[in-house]
């Protein structure tokens, strides 16, 4: 019973993950088609340092 609940529960995080994926790589694909300028590593940093922040705040 419970193996069962488990794997319902792993698929549909993995469902979410997949589509949380493809939904980021469709972002940086516009924006590498539509010529904006990707960030650097010191950008993404920054930004992701910011996100977490708002994100446990």
């Amino acid at each position: 019973m419970w193996t069962v609940i488990f794997i319902i529960t792993t698929v549909i995080c993995a469902i979410g993950w997949m589509i949380k994926h493809i939904s980021c790589m469709a972002i940086i694909y516009y924006m590498e088609t539509n010529g904006y300028r990707l960030p650097n590593d010191r950008e993404i940093e920054e930004c992701t340092r910011e996100a977490a922040k708002h994100l446990f705040k």
